[in-house]
């Protein structure tokens, strides 16, 4: 069977892999970190940050008032230590199947640049109405999205305390 792959990265030159990991790693605030693409992620069974966890997610209303895109996600795997989760589609209404994903906070290379990245990988069955293309680059969006959004919000946490970046 043929599985569609698919790999998204952004770097954030100014934030500590510490520092985005602490903002991203709550399963259920994908909403504060995607907005305009994510309106609503709530947990809707088990705990925050355990396998099992399943969050609810759902794009801002169409026309009709129903979200455009929502899906349940089962969260597999979390590793704070590794800074890293990973993640099943269980229901949605795009025709995902078999999809799993993996986000990580990783550190920057060993070139001396600072900063971390940000990676979103995933493989699923081939989904209809869909390129393989297509898809990879809704995760490629949304994380360089994220990524934005993160240098941001630490911006104004720093700037709110008067304290340069690298005093965090």
């Amino acid at each position: 069977m043929e599985k569609w792959e698919g790999k998204a990265s952004a770097k954030l030159p100014t934030t500590k892999a510490e520092e985005a990991w602490s903002l991203l790693s709550s399963f259920c605030s994908l909403h504060l970190w995607l907005p305009g693409l994510v309106e609503t992620c709530r947990k809707i069974a088990g705990a925050e940050g355990q396998p099992g966890c399943v969050r609810y997610c759902a794009s801002p209303p169409g026309d009709d008032g129903k979200p455009a895109i929502w899906a349940y996600e089962e969260l597999l795997a979390f590793d704070p230590a590794r800074w890293c989760f990973e993640y099943k589609v269980a229901d949605n209404n795009i025709g995902l199947k078999r999809y799993v994903a993996t986000f990580k906070v990783l550190l920057p290379p060993s070139n001396g640049e600072g900063g971390c990245q940000l990676e979103w990988s995933f493989h699923c069955d081939p989904v209809s109405g869909w390129t393989e293309d297509s898809l990879a680059a809704f995760p490629q969006t949304g994380i360089e999205a994220m990524a934005k959004k993160v240098e941001e919000a630490l911006q104004v946490t720093i700037a709110a305390e008067g304290q340069p970046l690298d005093m965090i």
